[in-house]
């Protein structure tokens, strides 16, 4: 449609999908309030990049050392630079009391990661579909470090019962 946003289908990847806001004011502050603001921004702007296969602006929130995460971003983008794409597999997350750290440098915020399913349509019309088939299990331990000038994810890590 012209102009108007359509999620990804069988068909085709998703069209005329909004940009995710700029961060809020306040995001790069040393505070639980930066750190909440990076997480919101983090996670629209990941959520762009599945359903356009653009992670470019979700990867200034990343550390470098999260490896898995930006090889996880660099495999998307291939599949879209092949001609395949993505239906669903966008998250959200509801932060589940409030951060922590051990160590003063380092801090942990535990959410709650809402999501329902990934297909994966390559080029070819093949697909691998992920479900998520333990919706009452998905609270995940989000790593964040201030490197003096922003917040940074350095790790997610699935909490076991």
């Amino acid at each position: 449609p012209d102009g108007e946003y359509r999620p990804a289908d069988k068909y085709g990847n998703a069209q005329n999908v909004p940009k995710p806001a700029e961060p809020e004011d306040g995001y790069r502050e040393k505070s639980v309030e930066g750190m909440r603001k990076t997480l919101k921004a983090w996670v629209e702007s990941a959520n762009y990049g599945t359903e356009t296969g653009d992670y470019s602006v979700a990867r200034q929130f990343v550390s470098s050392e999260f490896k898995d995460e930006l090889q996880a971003y660099a495999d998307v983008e291939d599949l879209y630079a092949s001609g395949g794409w993505i239906i669903g597999g966008v998250d959200y997350f509801e932060a589940d009391g409030a951060p922590w750290s051990e160590d003063g440098e380092t801090y942990i915020w535990r959410v709650y990661r809402e999501w329902h399913y990934a297909m994966y349509v390559q080029p070819d019309g093949s697909w691998e579909t992920r479900e998520n088939s333990e919706q009452n299990n998905n609270m995940w331990d989000i790593k964040l470090r201030h490197n003096g000038e922003r917040w940074l994810i350095e790790a997610t890590t699935k909490v076991k019962d």
